[in-house]
Order: C-alpha cells, then structure tokens, then sequence
C-alpha cells in the first residue's frame, strides 16, 4: 500500500518549461548584486568570518531578524526572503565543520536571460562560492542559481537544473518533500515512514504535522545539494522556517525530516 501511495506522483516531469524571454530584453545585473550581498552577508554572519564584515545583519541577529534586515534592505521578494531563511538556517546546521571562519566571498559569472514564468523574466548565473579558513583550505563551490525578476526585485531564487524545479512528481525535489507533507498532514504515518526509510518516528512526524498547514511553502538550498541528495525546508507564510528534508532523488525516492525548533 505504501508503495502504491508514493507512486501516484513519480511520473510527473521535474522540471517546468519556461516561457520566451519578455520581448526587449531584461537586464538581471541590480538582481545579481543582491544575491552577491545576500550571499556574503548570510555566510559572513552564520559563520562568524573575521574578515568579511557585515553591512546589513546585525551582530548577534537571529535567522529571523538577519532575514527580515536583509528583505527591507535588498526589496527581496517572498521567494528570495524564503531562500534566505533557508540558506541562514541551513549554515546553522553545518557551521561547526572545518573550524574558524576567516573571509567569505561570493563571484558571481556574467547572468544570461533563460525565458520567463508568469510574465517574470528568469536568469541563471554562475556563484562562485569561497570560504577561507584561518587554518586549513579555503572551500570552495560553484553554484548556478535561477533568480526571478520582478522589474527590478529579486523575486525568488532557485536551483537550476537546467530548468526549474516543477515542484511535481517524485523526481523532483520540493515535489518529493510535499508528498511526504501531505501524507503527514493525511495522518498516514505509515507510508511516511516508509518513506523516511523507517528514519523518523510517529512523534517526529506529529511534530511536523502540528508545524505545518496548507500555506507552508517548500524551498530548496541548491548549494546545500551533495550529488542525489537535496535540501528542502519548509516555511511559513512570513518566511519562518518549520522543517528540514533531506530528499534523496533515485530509483527509490526517500524523505528524512529534521525539526527545526
């Protein structure tokens, strides 16, 4: 039964088409900036780098606070604030590998305009992510996001796959984590366990069935994403995260929540 329940949504493309791009161009650059300051700004302050200061989150904010200075400074859409939260709260989790911070830089590649969704023009750009440490390797990781533009907002940021996440089906990322949502919010347990691969337990899966109601939205942390494995949280209508998933995308699809609170 708990496979016949998981199967329902495995066919569905991953990836959702986009439109033309908007007749006469778009110029992405005010956007790129953002994600740039975003960025810096975000790791900087989670990892506490020494050498990279902080111009827009305050010492010793919160996720929450550092968020919302960071969505009234930069004009972040909802999206973007939600990728926000979720990348905060995702350095949090590792932020006590490799040892002291000392600088973090973000450089970012020249964006190119993809096409459109929902009449809003869509970029990818290339990040290039370095942090350096006072003792060990600098790490460093490229990235390519999708941003969303809203005249001149950053409306949303999201992985590339190429394409953007559909948010349907199995195979998809955010399409994996709303089903197990929805077999929680059912009250079935049971196939969410299976779905866990037996990880969570019922009292984990109450917590998040209290946590969460239809207006929780899913973003992904594309540079959190290790190979076949993804990040997902899960965030309230004001950018509050609620739950962590890490999705596991193959011939088996599995789901493993992680409170959050």
């Amino acid at each position: 039964m708990a496979l016949l329940l998981l199967a329902g949504c495995a066919s569905a493309d991953p990836v959702g088409s986009l439109d033309d791009a908007p007749a006469g161009g778009a110029d992405p650059a005010a956007q790129v900036a953002d994600l740039q300051t975003l960025l810096t700004e975000v790791y900087a302050h989670g990892l506490d780098a020494t050498g990279t200061d902080t111009t827009i989150v305050s010492d010793g904010a919160t996720v929450d606070v550092a968020v919302a200075e960071l969505t009234q400074a930069l004009d972040l859409g909802e999206g973007a604030r939600d990728f926000a939260a979720a990348t905060a709260f995702e350095i949090g989790v590792t932020s006590g590998e490799g040892g002291e911070v000392a600088e973090v830089e973000a450089v970012t590649s020249e964006p190119s305009v993809v096409g459109s969704q929902d009449g809003r023009a869509v970029a990818t750009v290339a990040v290039v992510l370095r942090i350096s440490r006072t003792a060990g390797p600098t790490a460093e990781e490229s990235v390519t996001f999708a941003l969303v533009l809203d005249g001149d907002r950053l409306a949303d940021v999201a992985s590339w796959a190429p394409g953007l996440d559909s948010g349907l089906g199995l195979s998809s990322p955010t399409g994996a984590a709303q089903r197990f949502l929805d077999l929680v919010h059912e009250g079935d347990l049971d196939a969410a366990r299976y779905f866990s691969d037996g990880v969570n337990t019922d009292t984990q899966l109450e917590v998040l069935a209290a946590a969460t109601t239809g207006d929780t939205t899913l973003t992904e942390v594309p540079q959190a994403r290790l190979g076949s494995a993804h990040v997902v949280y899960a965030l309230d209508p004001d950018g509050r995260v609620l739950g962590r998933f890490e999705v596991l995308l193959g011939a088996q699809t599995r789901v493993v929540y992680s409170p959050t609170s």
